[in-house]
């Protein structure tokens, strides 16, 4: 099933309803899979666009928690792993998921 995805944050920090609502929003298949990296094995969310030769529009979502469920749209929360030259980390993320 196809799902428009708002990100609702940006480094781990809360944007605004508005920012979030106002900026991009991706559409795509939620798919969920395991993951290893390392010794660990996560449960990681993915949101695949229509073509399946194309990356994610979004980095995964690790650990997803279902937040809230309306009529027409819930909220996941999970964390986002960011990679740099110094290493990688994780920060929180949420997404807004309704119906495109």
């Amino acid at each position: 099933m196809r799902f428009k995805v708002f990100v609702l944050r940006h480094g781990g920090r809360r944007l605004s309803w508005r920012d979030a609502h106002n900026g991009p929003s991706f559409v795509g298949h939620l798919v969920t899979q395991q993951m290893t990296l390392g010794e660990e094995t996560y449960r990681v969310l993915t949101l695949r666009a229509d073509d399946p030769a194309a990356p994610s529009p979004i980095a995964p979502l690790f650990e997803p928690a279902l937040l809230g469920f309306a009529p027409l749209a819930f909220r996941l929360r999970g964390f986002e792993r960011i990679e740099r030259p110094s290493g990688a980390f994780a920060v929180v993320q949420e997404w807004h998921c309704e119906l495109p």
